[in-house]
């Protein structure tokens, strides 16, 4: 009962904040489904990274190349795809470890990245949207003062309360957008760093700058 009753009250909410609430709205469906898709992809790209790193490791010092990159070839994560590919790069001349490594976590770094600019679009249009929708509510105000006075405070009322439902919206939005952003970010560059010291490591073991 106490969830239905606040479906009628949002719906007032939205309708008496004027036709930006709809921008707004298309915002809030996009980040919603950006950060669902990101958490997703971002928990599958960083998952077993450590344990992985270190079962590789020790198979490529026991020369266990083979076993060590069917074992990446099993996981889905970022640093999975760098190992893979800086493993298999010990069996080709066209491209050494190094290079290999480079080039699967920059294609790792990529898709990682993928929506991320969307998200922070969204964070920096909200509060605009927002505050057009304040102008246009304004607007609205003075308008209804000029045509009827003080003697419709009603009216008057109507447009004062746009301008603050839609400012209040668009940093509603905005807000969650942003810290969703900066969670994020600090993930992929976790998850970043820990690709890079593991394809430098096993890169570097495999060409013989370390000593097994």
């Amino acid at each position: 009962m106490g969830e239905l009753a606040w479906t009628p009250a949002l719906v007032d909410y939205f309708v008496r904040g004027g036709s930006w609430m709809w921008a707004l709205l298309a915002c809030s469906v996009i980040a919603l489904a950006i950060i669902i898709y990101k958490s997703i992809t971002l928990w599958v790209a960083g998952r077993g990274a450590r344990p992985l790193v270190a079962d590789t490791i020790r198979l490529v010092e026991a020369g266990e190349m083979e076993q060590a990159a069917r074992q990446a070839s099993l996981s889905s994560s970022s640093v999975a795809a760098v190992l893979g590919s800086t493993l298999a790069a010990a069996q080709a001349s066209f491209i050494s470890p190094r290079e290999a490594a480079a080039a699967a976590g920059a294609e790792e770094m990529a898709s990682l990245e993928a929506g991320l600019p969307a998200l922070s679009t969204v964070a920096s249009i909200a509060p605009l949207i927002g505050f057009l929708g304040t102008v246009s509510g304004m607007i609205r105000a003075f308008t209804a003062i000029a045509e009827h006075g003080m003697g419709e405070p009603a009216i008057v009322a109507a447009g004062i309360g746009e301008a603050l439902i839609t400012t209040a919206s668009g940093l509603i939005v905005a807000i969650p957008c942003f810290i969703a952003y900066s969670v994020f970010v600090a993930r992929v560059n976790s998850i970043a760093l820990s690709m890079e010291i593991a394809g430098s490591r096993v890169a570097s073991m495999i060409s013989g700058d370390e000593a097994a």
